[in-house]
């Protein structure tokens, strides 16, 4: 029992997130609209931006029964079919409601996984859920705790003042997943790249995890000043996080030369091993949520000085600084010659 996390510890959290999440979502007007429940085909995120995916980081949460999920036996982890059932409940008193969810079902489940607002659902709800998975196991101090939710003030319901939209106050500049999971206070440890029952700190492990997880949109912005050799080759593929490129990135990024005998392991675990690996589970979590809105919206949120594109097409070519940032760069947007 290495950590010293606790259940109260984790509903702590989680309330801050859900606190802040709430603030975005009234800031950048993610209301949760009849209009953000339009069939994929009608609904691209090309025409918003990632702050309209707020609203149903919190209905991940929601649905996945938090806080009391965290005193039961662990649920199972997210799927389409969730996912429809509260585009149901939310679109039930809309009058087109009833036509717009039998359209939902009969969509096929390989493209509603692709849809940015079930990939907002499904990462908010499967990182509650892996957090009662690993309480359970016993592994955390505290794990037989139950949860004192008497004085808790329920984050979904406490009134946000209306005279300062950057009230009530709290940590709201930047990606409020980073900021949730401590930002830089996490380090990291080799013991989190052991076989999983050999982790000591196992809620510390995940964590750091998702943290790492949470970093790509910073390491598109701080391109290519965080130098080119060591940029993570995910940020060019445009997909999901997958068991092979998880187990690449633990081997190659996080183990390296440190430890070959380890690094080679990972390198070696079949993809249905790491799948149900906790640790790739809890980085697919925060990398899926960010990846899913450059997958959306491939034109960058950012401009660049025409100075610095070109810079960057030295470095890693044309082609390649397309992909990452789109042709968005300052004097009119003209393309780099």
């Amino acid at each position: 029992m290495g950590t010293e996390w606790t259940k109260q510890d984790v509903v702590t959290i989680f309330d801050f997130y859900v606190r802040n999440l709430r603030i975005l979502a009234r800031r950048f007007g993610s209301s949760g609209a009849i209009e953000e429940f339009r069939l994929p085909a009608e609904w691209d995120l090309q025409n918003r931006d990632r702050h309209s995916l707020y609203v149903f980081d919190l209905a991940g949460i929601k649905a996945s029964g938090y806080p009391a999920v965290l005193d039961k036996p662990p649920a199972p982890f997210a799927t389409p079919a969730k996912f429809i059932e509260f585009v149901a409940e939310a679109v039930k008193n809309s009058p087109e409601g009833a036509f717009l969810i039998q359209q939902w079902r009969i969509l096929p489940a390989r493209m509603i996984a692709r849809d940015p607002r079930y990939v907002a659902f499904r990462t908010a709800y499967d990182w509650v859920i892996l957090h009662t998975k690993v309480l359970s196991e016993g592994n955390v101090a505290g794990c037989d705790d139950v949860i004192d939710l008497g004085e808790r003030v329920d984050p979904f319901q406490v009134l946000l003042q209306t005279g300062d939209p950057d009230q009530p106050a709290g940590l709201i500049a930047g990606n409020p997943l980073h900021l949730a999971d401590g930002g830089f206070r996490n380090r990291w440890d080799p013991n989190f790249a052991a076989p999983w029952d050999e982790v000591r700190d196992q809620l510390d492990a995940i964590r750091y995890f998702h943290f790492r997880g949470t970093l790509l949109l910073q390491e598109l912005r701080g391109w290519p000043h965080n130098g080119a050799g060591t940029r993570d080759p995910r940020l060019l593929r445009l997909e999901l996080l997958t068991p092979k490129a998880f187990a690449e990135f633990v081997a190659t990024r996080l183990l390296g030369n440190s430890d070959p005998v380890r690094s080679l392991s990972w390198q070696s675990r079949p993809p249905e091993d790491v799948e149900l690996d906790p640790r790739f589970i809890a980085h697919k979590c925060a990398f899926d949520r960010d990846m899913v809105t450059r997958m959306g919206r491939r034109e960058a949120e950012w401009r660049r000085s025409r100075a610095e594109t070109l810079e960057i097409i030295k470095l890693i070519g044309f082609q390649d600084c397309r992909l990452l940032f789109g042709d968005k760069i300052d004097h009119d947007g003209d393309r780099p010659n």
